[in-house]
């Protein structure tokens, strides 16, 4: 069995460093790095208890912690009284 295959045609090259150049104005470019990183919304998972034992856990979204926390109570059985237990960060502060 004989296996042939083409020669390579294309010299080897090297890396050549290349600079990027920003594309508009500097006032842009310093307006974008000004901008704050921080997320507008905080969404939290959140682990709820009962004062039987009882389990749920629920998704809060707010501009705060405070109001994605009563957004998950919101969404909580009417049943019986709900309270937080943990909560994990998914997106936000």
């Amino acid at each position: 069995m004989t296996l042939t295959t083409s020669r390579r045609r294309n010299r080897p090259r090297s890396f050549q460093s290349t600079r990027i150049g920003w594309v508009g104005s500097e006032a842009t470019a310093r307006a974008v790095l000004a901008t704050p990183a921080t997320p507008s919304q905080v969404v939290v998972m959140v682990d709820f208890i009962s004062p039987e034992g009882r389990t749920w856990w629920a998704v809060g979204v707010g501009d705060t912690l405070a109001d994605a926390l009563a957004f998950a109570d919101d969404s909580c059985p009417t049943d019986t009284t709900w309270h937080p237990a943990r909560w994990n960060d998914l997106y936000g502060d």
